[in-house]
């Protein structure tokens, strides 16, 4: 097993300031080495690394990439549901402070200035307003002017300069579209707080000001259907206004540079550049821009290739953040090499089980073809509180996202098997627990419905049943034009919830005195089976169905063919072959073919092969998980880029053999079973288990 060089939790905080401060770990005679691989950090949690018992968001990063402030609702923090806390976080040291104004108040938008020395906040117990936060103090001051025309109860604070001796901020009223009708620029230096745009100019849409504190960048929403936003900067110190988004159409303010010489625009699904000296708009960037640079070189961008950060100047780029990546306006730190975010991934640091959204630093080297998003191997079949099982799971099967259906066996007899699902809301049994050994689970997309099989309740005979988790319903399926079966098995739900597949075997006849299996599909709504296999054919099984049910392939006398339940057409897919998988729309298939793995698109001919086993196709088609060896790997249909699935915590490959894949309905994620003891951190049941691979 090759294994990666591994970094200690502890010294993860201090590795990330190397990479921020630009320093190199020298080696004798070593050649200048590449930017390095990205490598994320969970920054919501305890001094000592605990996970938060709660979720956490709204981050925002100095610019020195040392501190984090956020908000949080876990109470291991000292929070709680309705009373949430704003938090720093001290990168290199792990400290986490809290900014306390006293019970009951509610906190939003922190804003740290580039050292974190200072942080400009919201806070307030029933009307928001803006404070800023002295580190070297341990005080907060709240940001009001003295004696503002008309009344104003709300405020927020909207920017803070680079050096923290400046503050923008708006207050505002409760009435309509007044909460934010005045514009403010505190002078932490004198204490004086100059007003920079009346209420008759309209309400704000943000606000940036400049590293001196001389020119305000700020938004005003108009009355028009077409352009609702206007951008302005103003000059300090000449009181000169000048609108600086004009033909460009519906835009909004990115910020203002530190130097106070361009402003940073979204405008018609880009980023553009706006020079103060020339009055040229220069797009830069496809996409919508998120958060920038002070100095107006990195940006945080979203376009068709996810959310980056991205290097304006030479187009490099980052890894792409979580499609559920929050994002603020104060998310990157300098150089483009940390973004902060919050998110419900659990896959991005190990031990992440807390199933709450969670606050992360993502840093790394830009390049013109980055790595992925890094990713970590997770444990699927633990208890509902995150425990491991005593006894062996196994024979995962997916749905969308992270909906996986196992069977685990309980701790007093291995025969004593139930069906457990792992979905948004946590793991939780399928089965009733009574009707003697359940197994062979397998979900719809949502995991709404989850079949398996298990004996009847009634008189022990054979049976597949489907669970609606959503009612608790449980329907029985046994018998066949009212002849019960004496076999089934192989069941499986297809996407939409609607529809099962399976297996069975009915009793011998005088004129079919040896009868084989054959597959059915049955209706959830209305209660109809259909026989799928050929009646007069050799044993049928492994059948695999698509998004609307129409489509079932099945293996039947050594070939694989594909049922049209619509036309009743049955075609040939291929001879001598196993294990066929089908994509949702039932256009691709993939299957065993000798010590091969095929995918054929059933509309082109053409094929695609892997040496390996075990296939199963993504939903979409664009993916097949497999196993070749020992391991389990994903193969993109598209590229033929293969990746790794079984990876063990440093990186390398799993010691002990890894089966049984099953990918998702996108094939961004890959469930499989293994004994392996390397995978995750705390594996010491030394039985095999569902593991989770989410591939970026």
């Amino acid at each position: 097993m090759s294994r990666a060089v591994h970094v200690s939790r502890g010294s993860l905080g201090a590795v990330l300031l190397l990479v921020l401060a630009g320093a190199a770990v020298p080696s004798a005679g070593a050649a200048p080495q590449a930017p390095h691989a990205p490598r994320v950090e969970r920054v919501s949690t305890a001094a000592d690394g605990a996970q938060a018992d709660g979720p956490s968001d709204g981050a925002a990063i100095s610019a020195d990439g040392r501190r984090v402030a956020f908000t949080s609702n876990a109470p291991s923090f000292g929070c709680a549901h309705f009373s949430p806390c704003l938090l720093v976080k001290d990168l290199a040291t792990g400290g986490v402070t809290r900014i306390d104004l006293g019970s009951g108040h509610t906190y939003g938008s922190p804003l740290p200035s580039a050292d974190g020395g200072r942080i400009a906040y919201s806070a307030g117990t029933r009307f928001l307003a803006p404070y800023l936060y002295d580190r070297a103090t341990g005080r907060s001051e709240r940001l009001w002017p003295e004696n503002p025309p008309g009344p104003h109860e709300l405020g927020r604070a909207q920017s803070i300069s680079p050096d923290g001796t400046h503050v923008a901020y708006t207050i505002g009223n409760r009435n309509g579209d007044e909460n934010f009708r005045l514009l403010y620029v505190r002078d932490t230096a004198t204490g004086t707080d100059e007003l920079i745009s009346p209420a008759e100019e309209g309400d704000k849409a943000g606000a940036s000001v400049s590293g001196d504190g001389k020119q305000v960048a700020y938004g005003v929403r108009v009355d028009s259907e077409t352009d609702p936003v206007d951008v302005f900067v103003k000059n300090r110190a000449t009181g000169e206004r000048t609108q600086v988004d004009k033909g460009l159409g519906v835009a909004y303010l990115v910020r203002i540079t530190a130097d106070g010489r361009r402003v940073l625009l979204d405008a018609e699904s880009g980023l553009y550049v706006h020079d103060l000296s020339t009055g040229e708009s220069r797009r830069v960037a496809e996409g919508r821009p998120f958060s920038a640079t002070a100095d107006g070189g990195y940006a945080v961008v979203g376009g068709e290739d996810g959310m980056r950060v991205r290097d304006l100047r030479t187009g490099r780029r980052g890894a792409a953040l979580p499609a559920d990546a929050q994002s603020g306006s104060q998310m990157l730190a300098a150089q483009g090499r940390a973004v902060v975010f919050g998110s419900r991934a659990s896959h991005l640091v190990a031990g992440d089980t807390n199933r709450e959204p969670d606050v992360f630093v993502l840093s790394g080297g830009l390049r013109e073809n980055p790595d992925p998003m890094p990713s970590v191997t997770e444990r699927i079949s633990t208890t509902p509180d995150g425990r491991q099982r005593a006894g062996a799971s196994h024979d995962p099967a997916m749905g969308e996202g992270k909906v996986v259906a196992f069977t685990s066996q309980g701790t007093d007899s291995p025969k004593d098997t139930n069906v457990l699902v792992n979905a948004t809301e946590g793991i939780s049994q399928v089965d009733s627990g009574t009707q003697g050994p359940a197994h062979e689970g397998t979900p719809c997309y949502s995991g709404r419905m989850v079949g398996y099989v298990a004996p009847l309740a009634s008189d022990g005979g054979p049976g597949v049943h489907i669970r609606n988790r959503s009612v608790g319903k449980l329907t029985s399926l046994s018998s066949y034009q009212g002849v019960r079966f004496t076999w089934m098995g192989q069941p499986a739900v297809d996407p939409t919830c609607q529809w099962i597949t399976y297996a069975a075997t009915l009793p011998g006849t005088d004129a079919d005195p040896h009868p084989q299996p054959h597959v059915y599909r049955f209706r959830f709504n209305g209660g109809t089976t259909d026989l799928v296999s050929e009646p007069s054919g050799e044993a049928a099984g492994n059948p695999s169905i698509t998004y609307d049910g129409r489509y079932i392939a099945f293996e039947q006398d050594g070939d694989i063919h594909v049922r049209d339940l619509d036309t009743g057409a049955l075609e040939k897919v291929a001879g001598d072959s196993s294990a066929p998988s089908l994509s949702s729309d039932g256009r691709k298939i993939a299957f065993q073919h000798g010590r091969d793995v095929h995918v054929r698109d059933l509309d082109t001919g053409t094929t695609t092969r892997a040496e390996g086993a075990q296939p199963s196709l993504s939903g979409d088609g664009t993916r097949v998980a497999y196993t070749s060896g020992r391991s389990v790997y994903l193969l993109e249909l598209a590229t033929g880029k293969r990746q790794l699935i079984s990876v063990d915590r440093w990186g390398g490959r799993n010691d002990l053999p890894a089966g049984h894949p099953s990918v998702n309905a996108d094939g961004t994620a890959v469930a499989f079973e293994s004994a392996s003891p390397d995978l995750v951190a705390g594996d010491t049941n030394g039985v095999t288990d569902v593991f989770l691979r989410t591939v970026q």
